[in-house]
Order: structure tokens, then C-alpha cells, then sequence
């Protein structure tokens, strides 16, 4: 069952105020058994009806209120006054007697019209507030969507002009007449087409690194980058693959290099080259 339609049918008003069918009251009291929120539906509903009721009650005069309480309590039977004569006095009292009976239809009917404005009202509210409360969250979910799109946007931008940045800083770096490119070329014929590159300035003392061509290494392995002066490896710094390796990246710059080499080792470098895992190499120009 859908609770929320049901409860929105306004079965719930025309049960509260008397209006509905036996079958509706059956179909209400079952659903009431099953559903916890049908059952609060229909008491807010009658406490509803009662403060609407209580708000636009009318107080009887004090006579007839007094009238009332002696029939009830049975008080002030002994003390009418007949008018004249038996059929008179029998008509005075019968009148007597009919006119709470007329005064109780006609509230009834006019609890009837009271009920039934106080239904459309309630209809036509919970109609409009529906309404009101999707248009409102429908709104909201688009601004704050566009508000996320702005903020990506930006965050984006930022990071765009950040690279920019830095690739004008590297272009200035590699065009001063200091900076040297080595090139470093596959070392082992059973990994061919392998490609690195080295560039170095002796006289600032930068080296930055870009590949062109590596295999992705496995995670417990990680490339690093050797310096070797006279035949003696230096270490000069492991390196990253992935996004990081489609741009520059800053290693160690070594002294009287004349070769550059890259070895693949344990994840965090070694003290020594492995020689057997070297996958590029590249002399140093003069």
C-alpha cells in the first residue's frame, strides 16, 4: 500500500467528520491496524477538527444553558408554569420539549457545513503545500547542482592555470644556454623502444626528469635514477610513474656525471644498482 497516496486520498477527513461510508470506515480502522503513520494521520486529523471546532464555537445564552443543565439533572420538572387551560398548557410543554430537538438539527447541519469547508480547506492546503514543498526542493537541487559545477569549475581553472604555470617556469629552464638534455635509450634488448630524458644544469645545479617511454613497474617495485661518475653509481633519486611521469620531475642533480642510467628496484630505492634490471641509459654530451 501506498501510505502517503492513501493518506493524501481524504478518506482520513470524511472518517474524521462522519461523511464516510461503512466500507471506508472498515477499509480506514484495517489500514489503521497495519500502517503506525495512517493511525497518526487520522488522529492529527481529528485533533485538528476538534480545534477547529473549539475555535469557532459559539457559547449558549445563560437561560438556555440553564435550561439545559435542569433537564439533565433533573432539577426544576416540578416548577413550569402551565399557560391556561389543559390543551394549552400540553401544547406549551410539548413546545417546550421540541426545541432542543430543532435546536440540535440545526446544529448538526451546521456542523455538517463546518466539516465539509473545514475538509476542502485542509484538501486544498495539503494540495498546495505538496505542491509548494516540491517546487521548493526541485529549486534547491538545481542550485545547489549549479553551485557544484561553479566550484568545479573554478577548482578546474585553478588547476589549469597552476600547470600552465609551471610548464612556462620549465620551458624557461630548459631554453637557458647552461641546461643539457641526455637522452637515455633501452639498455637491454628484451625491452625495446624504451625512452627517458635527463636534463641537467651544472651551473644552478638542477636536474629534472621526463618519460617518455616506461612500463608501469609493480607495486612493491619503484624506478630509480643513477648518476655514474668513473664507473661509480650515485644515487640520484627514485622517481614516480603514472600522472606524474607525463610531466617534469625534479631529481638530484650529481655532480661529474657521465652517464645516466635507470634501474628498476625495490619500492624506496636501493644503496647499489641492480644491473640486470636497467631499462635505460644515456651518455652525457661534452
Amino acid at each position: 500500500m501506498d501510505v502517503q497516496r492513501y493518506i493524501s486520498s481524504g478518506i482520513i477527513e470524511s472518517y474524521v467528520v462522519g461523511l464516510a461510508t461503512d466500507q471506508e470506515v472498515r477499509e480506514l480502522q484495517a489500514a489503521m491496524a497495519q500502517s503506525p503513520d495512517i493511525k497518526a494521520a487520522v488522529d492529527a486529523a481529528q485533533l485538528d477538527m476538534e480545534k477547529y471546532v473549539q475555535l469557532f464555537s459559539i457559547a449558549p445564552p445563560e437561560p438556555v444553558k440553564d435550561r439545559i443543565f435542569q433537564r439533565l439533572t433533573g432539577e426544576g420538572a416540578d416548577t413550569i408554569v402551565p399557560v391556561s387551560g389543559g390543551s394549552e398548557e400540553t401544547y406549551s410543554y410539548a413546545a417546550a420539549e421540541e426545541e432542543p430537538v430543532k435546536e440540535k438539527r440545526l446544529v448538526s447541519a451546521a456542523w455538517q457545513y463546518v466539516a465539509a469547508a473545514a475538509i476542502i480547506g485542509l484538501i486544498a492546503s495539503v494540495y498546495f503545500n505538496f505542491n509548494y514543498y516540491n517546487s521548493v526542493a526541485e529549486w534547491k537541487n538545481k542550485y545547489q547542482a549549479l553551485l557544484f559545477d561553479q566550484e568545479k569549475m573554478v577548482a578546474d581553472k585553478g588547476v589549469y592555470q597552476t600547470k600552465v604555470q609551471q610548464a612556462e617556469e620549465m620551458l624557461d629552464r630548459l631554453r637557458q644556454a647552461d641546461m643539457k638534455m641526455v637522452r637515455m635509450y633501452t639498455a637491454s634488448k628484451s625491452r625495446p623502444n624504451l625512452l627517458a630524458t635527463v636534463y641537467i644544469n651544472p651551473k644552478s645545479a638542477d636536474a629534472y626528469l621526463t618519460i617518455s617511454n616506461l612500463p608501469e613497474p609493480p607495486a612493491d617495485q619503484q624506478y630509480q635514477l643513477w648518476g655514474i661518475v668513473n664507473n661509480v653509481p650515485v644515487d640520484a633519486g627514485v622517481f614516480e610513474m603514472g600522472e606524474a611521469a607525463k610531466g617534469f620531475q625534479k631529481v638530484k642533480f650529481v655532480p661529474g656525471a657521465q652517464l645516466y642510467a635507470v634501474t628498476l628496484e625495490k619500492k624506496g630505492g636501493s644503496p647499489t644498482p641492480t644491473l640486470t634490471a636497467m631499462y635505460v641509459a644515456g651518455k652525457v654530451g661534452t
